[in-house]
C-alpha cells in the first residue's frame, strides 16, 4: 500500500510539492503562531509565573484586582493579619512599583520592581529562572536582579556587577536571570527593604500578599476563610491568578482574537488549498484509479490509497515545518523571544497536520467512489 502510494505521489511531481508547500506553510504559521501565544501568555502572567513555587500556592490581592500586572497597595498590617489564619503555614508581603533606571551615559528606561522578604524570595526570582548568582547574592547593599533578554530593551549589557541607578539611587546587579520577564516592562527583583528604598513605597503598605499553604488539601479551605475573613480583598491560587491575568490582557485588547483568527484563517485555507490541489491530482491519474478498480481493487481499498498518499504529505510536511520551526526558535532567541515546543504541542502541531492532510482528502474519495473500471476504456 505504502509503495503504491508513494507512485502515485511521484507520478504527479509538480502537484505533490504543491501539496507539500501548502502542509508546509499552515502548520509552519500555525506552529508559530500559537508558540508565541504561549510566550505572551507566559510573559503577561510574568508576576505569578516567576514567583517561588516552593512558597506561592496563594495570592491575595484587591478584590476588584483581576490583573497580576495592576496591584493597589493597601495596609501591610494584613500580612500578619492572614499568616494568624489556620492553615496558613506563612505570609509574604510583596512590593510592586514602577521605577526609573538611568545609565552612566545618561539614557534611561522604565522598570518595574518586585521586592519579597528574604531568604524566602516568594516573589522570586525562583531558582530556577537564576542563571547568574544566587538569592544570597541579593543580600548586599543596592544589589538587584536583571534578566538577560531584558538587556536589548535597557540597550546595553547588564551582567553581574553592571552599576547603574534607580530612581537616583545608586544599585549594583547581584543575580541574573533568563525569561524572569514582564509584559509591559523589564522587572528587577530584590529583597524587600531594598525595594521600599529604591521605589519610594511606604513601609506600611504592601501590593499583594503571597500565602504559604505547603498542604494542597488545605488551600481551598485556606482561599474560602481569606475571602470570608477579608472581604474587601480576594484570594487566588496562583495559576488561576495567572489565568485570569492573561485572559484579561487578551480580551482587554484583542490579542486573543487575533491570534485565533489567524490560526484558524491557516488551518482553513490549507485544508481547501490541499484538497483541492490533492482532488486535482487525482482527476488526473483517474484512469489509473479506474485501472485499479477493473483488476479487482476494492472501493475500501481506493479509499485507503488515497489516505496513505496523504499520511505521507502529513508526516513529510510535519517533519519540514518542525524543522523551520526549530530554525526560527534558534533566531528569535536571540532577539530574547524565547519560544518552546514542547512534546505535548508538538503532538497537538501534528494532529492538526494530520486533520488537515487527511481530511481533505476526502475531496478525492468522495470523487472516486463514482469512478467506474469501464471509466478506462473511454
Amino acid at each position: 500500500m505504502i509503495i503504491t502510494a508513494c507512485r502515485f505521489i511521484r507520478y504527479e511531481k509538480s502537484k505533490s510539492f504543491g501539496i507539500l508547500l501548502s502542509i508546509i506553510i499552515s502548520i509552519y504559521l500555525v506552529g508559530l503562531v500559537m508558540s508565541i501565544f504561549l510566550f505572551l501568555a507566559n510573559i503577561i502572567g510574568g508576576l505569578v509565573n516567576n514567583s517561588n513555587p516552593e512558597y506561592a500556592q496563594v495570592f491575595v490581592v484587591n478584590k476588584q484586582t483581576d490583573n497580576a500586572n495592576q496591584l493597589t497597595p493597601f495596609d501591610a498590617r494584613w500580612v500578619n493579619q492572614l499568616q494568624s489564619l489556620d492553615g496558613v503555614d506563612d505570609a509574604h508581603g510583596i512590593i510592586y512599583a514602577p521605577v526609573s533606571v538611568k545609565f552612566s551615559d545618561g539614557k534611561t528606561a522604565s522598570a518595574l520592581m518586585i521586592g519579597s522578604d528574604y531568604p524566602e524570595m516568594a516573589a522570586g526570582p525562583s531558582s530556577q529562572l537564576i542563571a547568574e548568582g544566587s538569592i544570597e547574592d541579593l543580600l548586599g547593599e543596592g544589589t538587584v536582579s536583571t534578566d538577560f533578554y531584558d538587556n536589548k530593551a535597557f540597550g546595553r549589557e547588564l551582567k553581574r556587577g553592571s552599576v547603574f541607578e534607580i530612581n537616583g539611587k545608586y544599585a549594583i546587579v547581584g543575580v541574573t536571570t533568563k525569561n524572569a520577564k514582564g509584559f509591559s516592562n523589564p522587572l528587577i527583583y530584590t529583597t524587600t527593604s531594598k525595594a521600599r528604598y529604591f521605589s519610594g513605597v511606604s513601609e506600611f503598605v504592601v501590593n499583594a500578599v503571597i500565602v504559604t499553604v505547603k498542604d494542597p488539601d488545605k488551600i481551598d479551605a485556606v482561599i474560602s476563610r481569606i475571602n470570608e475573613v477579608a472581604p474587601q480583598f480576594r484570594a487566588w491560587k496562583s495559576k488561576d491568578l495567572a489565568l485570569t491575568t492573561v485572559v484579561n490582557v487578551m480580551t482587554a485588547n484583542n490579542m486573543g482574537m487575533s491570534i485565533g483568527t489567524m490560526v484558524l484563517f491557516a488551518i482553513i485555507s490549507g485544508f481547501f488549498i490541499i484538497g483541492l490541489t490533492l482532488f486535482s491530482s487525482t482527476n488526473d491519474r483517474i484512469k489509473d484509479y479506474g485501472t485499479l478498480k477493473a483488476i479487482g481493487a476494492s472501493g475500501r481499498y481506493i479509499t485507503r490509497l488515497v489516505l496513505t498518499q496523504a499520511t505521507i504529505y502529513a508526516v513529510i510536511g510535519f517533519l519540514i515545518s518542525w524543522l523551520m520551526l526549530v530554525g526560527t526558535q534558534i533566531g528569535m532567541a536571540k532577539g530574547g523571544l524565547n519560544i518552546h515546543f514542547s512534546p505535548l504541542f508538538l503532538l497537538l502541531l501534528f494532529a492538526i497536520t494530520f486533520i488537515i492532510a487527511v481530511g481533505s482528502a476526502f475531496f478525492s474519495v468522495n470523487k472516486l467512489k463514482k469512478v467506474e473500471p469501464s471509466s478506462v476504456f473511454r
